[in-house]
């Protein structure tokens, strides 16, 4: 083994540990691999920059904003709203027609923006019904993952497996190449989510308010200013409630009325009551420097709003800007005019020191705000916000326009009239023209995430055919299942790529397989295409981890999941998958 061989052996080994703690975001992931690649020169300059204009970034890129393009006219909302009202009351047609509409719209859009439509939706319609949110959303994400598996365009994983197969196999991947196998898998995860799934998921977790799911019932207290306090005739930041005491001000109740966020010029007067979230100790300390009475408070729901206050909770959405800042670095309370109580990350609740915690994707935020604030956040794309009442907004001018383009780009892809990627440019170009996209809030609202993940993996590959480790692998692998024969190997190579998506980056994990795959089919002496198909169906379907796959990733919090809930239920289910599919690869796509 060579020197270039050990240090990229070594860069791998340390992104695939990064990938998997989840220390840092992907795409800072991806860049400190890329600049590892160039500064250790197993790459040069050109090879480091190709992954920019690599096929596969471009129409990952492109299928990204046209499902955005959809997505933003309201249709899909309008078409989500109707079918949940169909279902009704039912607990099992609620959970038929939330994995079925998931199902079908991430085939033939992004399964993340399928399933970020649905989140919202699904919480608040379980809430109304009194019924237990997770027994429905880790469902709905494992819908979403095996659905996009049925089309070329259902998951950007796809999308790169086309790209990468069209530049080395010259193999041009139909619309539907995958849909005889996605469908059999997907019908199969139905049956399972249906027969065994739902009982796993089983859970006497009750409907809560917000205080108690966020556990803020006895972290809420009451603080009267007494005659003669030190803090009368001072405003909030004149008293220093955070920098002294480690504590936050809700809300002040001044003669029956709520003063929200406690703006900082308000002055402090006798007997006004201070809504104050923190720590017992800090608590005991302002009461005997301050002059200050505490009154013990077990806080619910109504007693923190009134009719022109809510209590909320909104989720960072996949496209947010607030994704890997604190929020104290984007000055929370001024900037939306709210005030954040606390934090659901991971299945952690956090409560204290908020301001210092780093933002993801799928954290929950516990806000209380104005009615017309409300609104704003609603409209917001950095948050998706949880509300009883459901509201649509349509553009019914470009639901027809959006929905026609979208179609026929399907069409010339299926039929060949143009590449995948022609088709995407002509769309996305179709859809600026008519409005359904405007360059300005694209900017703003791409998830650029994916996309410089994409370009800056993408010559990883590169380096491992170029320094040989991919052959190296191929080999060890080859070596140990040869005698068994192409269809164990299968299995194998499937397995591989199944463990390595369950602890990084789906897209990572294709970019990481793609080679071995192609040395593995060049050692034994067969067709690549069925390694290719199981590297690809292996990282589009992980159920066994949160971190594995982004759907997953954001149904964790919401769900009020642990770690263990998607082993318990995900883990029999991909073991499933694993046991089909490397078996029927071979009958659609001959060794």
């Amino acid at each position: 083994m060579t020197i270039d061989m050990i240090l990229l052996g070594a860069i791998i080994a340390v992104a695939a540990i990064l990938f998997a703690l989840d220390v840092y975001p992907v795409d800072k992931i991806s860049i400190i691999v890329l600049s590892s690649l160039v500064i250790t020169r197993l790459i040069s300059p050109s090879e480091a920059v190709a992954g920019f204009g690599n096929s596969a970034t471009i129409t990952v890129a492109c299928m990204l904003a046209l499902s955005y393009g959809v997505q933003t006219t309201g249709g899909l909302s309008y078409v989500a709203n109707k079918i949940i009202d169909i279902a009704g009351t039912s607990q099992l047609k609620l959970f038929l027609a939330i994995v079925l509409a998931v199902g079908f719209l991430s085939a033939f859009t992004n399964n993340t923006a399928a399933v970020a439509l649905f989140l919202p939706l699904t919480i608040a319609v379980a809430r109304e019904q009194h019924l237990d949110p997770g027994q429905f959303l880790m469902p709905m994400s494992f819908a979403a993952i095996f659905a996009g598996t049925c089309t070329l365009i259902g998951t950007s994983t796809n999308l790169l497996v086309y790209a990468m197969a069209k530049e080395h196999l010259d193999w041009e991947i139909g619309m539907f190449e995958f849909s005889k196998l996605g469908l059999i898998l997907s019908g199969v995860g139905l049956i399972y989510l249906l027969c065994l799934g739902r009982r796993l998921l089983s859970r006497s977790r009750s409907v809560e308010s917000l205080t108690e799911e966020y556990h803020l019932r006895n972290f809420v207290t009451e603080l009267v200013i007494l005659d003669g306090s030190l803090l009368i005739g001072k405003s909030l930041a004149e008293s220093e409630f955070r920098e002294k005491y480690n504590l936050e001000v809700i809300e002040i109740l001044r003669k029956g009325r709520k003063i929200l966020l406690a703006a900082s010029l308000t002055k402090l007067q006798l007997a006004d009551i201070l809504l104050v979230q923190g720590p017992p100790n800090a608590l005991i300390d302002l009461q005997k420097a301050e002059g200050v009475k505490l009154k013990a408070l077990t806080v619910e729901d109504h007693d923190l709003e009134d009719e022109n206050i809510l209590l909320v909770e909104a989720f960072i959405s996949p496209v947010s800007k607030l994704v890997d800042r604190t929020l104290k670095e984007i000055n929370f309370r001024r900037t939306f005019k709210a005030n954040a109580l606390a934090i659901r990350s991971h299945g952690r609740t956090i409560r204290e020191k908020i301001g210092k915690i780093r933002l993801e994707y799928g954290d929950s935020l516990l806000i209380l705000t104005s009615r017309d604030q409300v609104d704003v956040l609603r409209h917001n794309q950095d948050f998706l916000v949880m509300e009883e009442v459901r509201i649509t907004s349509l553009h019914k001018d470009k639901i027809y326009y959006a929905t026609c383009i979208f179609l026929g780009i399907v069409l010339l892809a299926t039929f060949g009239v143009l590449s995948i990627l022609e088709a995407a440019l002509v769309g996305v170009a179709l859809m600026l023209l008519t409005g359904c996209l405007r360059l300005n809030v694209l900017y703003n609202e791409f998830p650029w995430q994916t996309i410089i993940m994409l370009a800056c993996l993408i010559p990883l590959g590169t380096a491992m055919e170029k320094v040989g480790l991919a052959s190296i692998v191929a080999t060890e692998v080859v070596g140990v299942l040869q005698s068994w024969g192409p269809w164990v190997i299968l299995y194998g190579i499937y397995f591989l790529t199944a463990i390595l998506t369950a602890i990084m980056s789906n897209n990572a994990t294709v970019i990481l397989m793609f080679p071995i795959a192609l040395s593995v089919a060049a050692q034994i002496q067969v067709d690549p295409k069925p390694f290719v198909i199981a590297v690809m169906f292996a990282a589009s379907t992980c159920f066994m981890t949160p971190v594995g796959y982004q759907t997953n990733l954001f149904v964790f919090g919401p769900g009020g999941y642990r770690f263990i809930d998607f082993l318990k239920v995900g883990g029999p289910l991909s073991f499933i998958f694993w046991m089909i599919a490397p078996f029927l690869i071979p009958f659609f796509w001959k060794f």
